[in-house]
């Protein structure tokens, strides 16, 4: 009969192969994947950079996958685990790199950036928000601005042109308390190619004096410029501009569209506008 030293070194080998194995069948089916791109590609054609962000899609995935984590495995791992996979199979379709504004809290900006975009990306510092809107113009690429910056003013300004960039997305999208990478920022990208429609609409509103937001929206981002109010405010997607415009009264001087997003995931802390439970979510048909 096997002593106990034999019966663990043998479970112990065991259980080493087992690991061995599911490490072998991750690796293929990433190579699965990366051939399931490369037939995208060739159908799709998506060669402009940026051209492949799906920010609606990516939502949907991080909803499935807090839906079905369980275990001692620390959801955050597996949030940056996958985002470093979603990150890389879209550069695969269209490169980008990924502008970023380092005038507020830098640090925790690039580990934002890191955990959510990975590490193959390209992270370029910029000096504030509107120098990230113009990159963002020009080359295609992705922006991330700090949800609180306004110390240079009303910088989404840049965003109001009709084919200029737009807010696609809210970071962090998991929210979970004392998580890492948990500063509130916005991603910045151009029109999208193939959006989904978005649970938040944000609206740029510019008031003379003070704005007094309406009941179920959130501001997120304020300025005051020679006495009028320049508000970002988020708002869902059924509401009506023109509605928002008539409450506030003659002190609205433009409300204009900038971007929307799709709700996060409340999975420590209380529910708001921008985000929700995990049971709560929207799932795709």
């Amino acid at each position: 009969m096997a002593g106990t030293g034999e019966t663990d070194a043998r479970t112990l080998a065991d259980l080493r192969a087992k690991i061995d194995a599911i490490d072998a069948e991750m690796h293929r089916l990433l190579v699965e994947r990366g051939t399931v791109i490369d037939a995208l590609i060739r159908t799709k054609g998506t060669s402009q950079a940026g051209a492949a962000f799906r920010p609606g899609r990516e939502a949907d995935m991080m909803r499935r996958l807090v839906a079905r984590h369980e275990g001692a495995l620390p959801l955050a791992t597996v949030e940056h685990i996958w985002r470093e996979i979603i990150t890389t199979f879209t550069r695969m379709q269209a490169p980008f790199d990924v502008a970023i504004d380092v005038s507020v809290e830098p640090e925790r900006m690039r580990d934002l950036a890191r955990f959510y975009f990975g590490f193959s990306v390209k992270l370029i510092d910029l000096p504030d928000a509107a120098a990230v809107v113009a990159r963002v113009a020009e080359t295609g690429d992705l922006g991330l601005v700090a949800r609180g910056q306004t110390a240079a003013g009303a910088w989404w300004r840049g965003l109001q042109r009709p084919k200029g960039p737009k807010i696609m997305a809210l970071l962090p999208h998991i929210g979970v308390e004392g998580g890492p990478a948990d500063l509130p920022a916005f991603i910045i990208s151009p029109k999208l190619a193939d959006p989904t429609p978005p649970d938040i609409r944000i609206l740029a509103i510019s008031a003379k004096g003070p704005f007094s937001p309406p009941a179920g929206s959130e501001v997120l981002a304020s300025a005051n410029e020679d006495g009028r109010s320049e508000i970002l405010l988020a708002v869902p997607a059924s509401s009506d501009a023109a509605r928002i415009a008539a409450e506030a009264g003659s002190r609205v001087e433009s409300i204009v569209e900038v971007g929307g997003a799709a709700r996060g995931i409340a999975v420590d802390g209380a529910t708001s506008l921008l985000y929700q439970k995990p049971d709560q979510v929207r799932t795709p048909a």
